[in-house]
């Protein structure tokens, strides 16, 4: 559940409804969160990974991750190629489409379609896996396949590091499901305000974020954090920051609630040092809340500092507090905020996104 998978799946949702024949090949996962209509493929793996998967799945309540599955097998001695059975597994296709930097060699080995590879990924989420990974992540881009991407910043940095164009096709708002909602939240007195964090990876800012809360406690005294994440990523923001304010906390809610929840809060705080884009800025925006959001250089591709958000500097506890102030004490800037971050989130729409897939696509095949 993350906003890059989001893009994949509101997308090929797109592509099916078209008429277009999709199905989505997979190592792993479960894709029950969201309602795709696209046909799903899991790859069965080999019988040993499967072992140690269980093993794992027993002992943590959760499936291994492909790289925490390879580093396991490793520890034995053994070089699992687990992009094979995903190589293998995919289907006949027109066009063939790598989401990941590992899958972007299973997509090139098949020899099946077009290749093309949407490239959301950037050195910060890989590196955390390992200077393995960071080498697989940097050939990925080498490979003779067309790329598309869902930001500006992206498509400048594979053009100056790799010297190659990409098409940047944006995200989209399911403005069906995000728009401005009435208050869920009534039973939380005092100041709401919301923040989001997906995984628990350093570069997502949630230290960042505590810290900033504690400065706006000392003057906020009734101030409250909605927190979206899952119970692990809750636990160790909680255990390992003093916190100086009330919070509750929101496991994984699906896309209603979560637009509910945007609704409910005073303000929504966003926080990552790097983003590919950075999707739940513009979710809150079309749920009518303000935003202050750090400069993660992916929402740069709609942000308009001081006209739809507060834009302060990455990795700045002071900075954000100091936003956060700013929009709470000044109820016209809020409301300013508020109207023009709605009219900024109802130019994006998944439709868009898909047509700029469907073009490439169509004039790869010309």
């Amino acid at each position: 559940m993350s906003g890059g998978v989001r893009a994949i799946f509101e997308i090929a949702n797109g592509l099916s409804r078209r008429g277009h024949e999709v199905t989505i090949t997979s190592i792993q996962g479960d894709h029950s969160w969201f309602p795709l209509d696209a046909e799903v493929i899991y790859v069965n793996k080999p019988n040993l990974p499967k072992f140690l998967n269980h093993l794992y799945k027993l002992k943590n309540g959760t499936d291994l991750t492909y790289p925490q599955l390879e580093l396991s097998l490793q520890k034995y001695k053994i070089e699992p190629d687990l992009m094979k059975p995903l190589t293998e597994t995919i289907p006949d296709c027109d066009i063939n489409v790598a989401t990941w930097f590992l899958t972007a060699f299973a997509v090139y080995r098949s020899g099946k379609g077009i290749p093309f590879f949407f490239f959301q990924d950037f050195l910060e989420m890989i590196q955390p896996l390992g200077q393995y990974y960071i080498k697989m992540f940097e050939e990925s881009l080498y490979l003779p396949i067309n790329i598309i991407t869902g930001s500006q910043w992206l498509k400048d940095w594979i053009n100056k590091n790799y010297m190659k164009n990409a098409v940047v096709s944006g995200y989209g708002i399911d403005h069906d499901v995000f728009y401005p909602r009435q208050s869920i939240l009534n039973d939380i007195k005092g100041t709401k305000i919301m923040g989001i964090f997906s995984r628990g990876s350093e570069y997502k800012g949630g230290t960042d974020f505590i810290n900033a809360l504690n400065i706006v406690s000392e003057e906020i005294k009734d101030l409250n954090l909605i927190l979206v994440c899952n119970n692990v990523t809750f636990e160790n923001l909680i255990k390992n920051n003093d916190t100086k304010f009330e919070y509750t906390f929101f496991e994984s809610p699906d896309d209603n609630k979560l637009a509910e929840l945007y609704s409910s809060s005073d303000l929504f705080v966003f926080t990552s040092h790097i983003e590919g884009y950075g999707l739940p800025p513009l979710e809150s925006m079309a749920c009518g809340t303000p935003v202050v959001t750090t400069d993660c250089l992916g929402v740069r591709d709609f942000v308009i500092d001081g006209n739809n958000s507060l834009l302060v500097p990455p990795k700045n506890p002071k900075a954000i507090a100091g936003a956060i102030l700013k929009v709470l004490k000044n109820s016209d800037l809020s409301n300013k905020l508020e109207i023009n971050g709605i009219k900024t989130a109802q130019k994006s729409a998944w439709d868009n996104t898909v047509d700029i897939f469907e073009n490439v696509f169509f004039d790869s095949m010309a």
